[in-house]
């Protein structure tokens, strides 16, 4: 299932209904923590990965024997390979990027992250995204299909970082230096 929020408290309550115990969860964007304690109360293992100086700062007082802080940038590969050697999959993928007005960097996140982690179960926390998503009418009836209930997009692919590195040199072209 992919659960899309943006309200605080829903997100950290979703996880009551999410989370099974003994599961991995990466959380994306923990800020100072708050959700990673509603988290690890019902993960078996929480990597929590946020590159703000802020998060840094919190994780340092946060002592929970199940949460690994790593400081990263989620859009770079090397901080996915980080989280790669310690757990080789993930059973929940928490993206919380909420304030976000252009959900585009999210749902690029998101798509890598759970194309590498196969996630059975993802939590989104974002306005953009949400709002997009509310406002949309589907017209075209060859959209009209279920689903498999899993955490990611099959359209992405389980690929290694590094492949999907290679799938997104196009992105490049989209950069455009001032």
């Amino acid at each position: 299932m992919i659960l899309l929020v943006y309200d605080s408290k829903r997100y950290r309550e979703a996880f009551a209904d999410i989370i099974k115990p003994g599961d991995t969860v990466i959380e994306i964007g923990p800020h100072i923590g708050a959700s990673t304690r509603a988290i690890a109360i019902r993960a078996g293992k929480v990597i929590a990965v946020d590159k703000a100086d802020q998060a840094v700062k919190a994780f340092k007082d946060i002592k929970l024997p199940n949460v690994t802080f790593i400081k990263g940038d989620v859009r770079f590969f090397k901080t996915i390979d980080k989280v790669l050697k310690l757990t080789g999959g993930c059973d929940v993928l928490a993206v919380d990027m909420g304030g976000g007005r252009f959900p585009d960097t999210l749902f690029k996140v998101w798509c890598v992250w759970s194309g590498v982690f196969k996630p059975r179960d993802s939590v989104i926390r974002n306005n953009g995204l949400a709002e997009f998503i509310r406002r949309t009418k589907i017209i075209d009836p060859s959209l009209n299909q279920t689903y498999p209930d899993a955490g990611w997009l099959s359209q992405t692919g389980r690929k290694t970082p590094e492949q999907m590195k290679e799938g997104l040199k196009e992105l490049k072209n989209w950069i455009v230096k001032a």
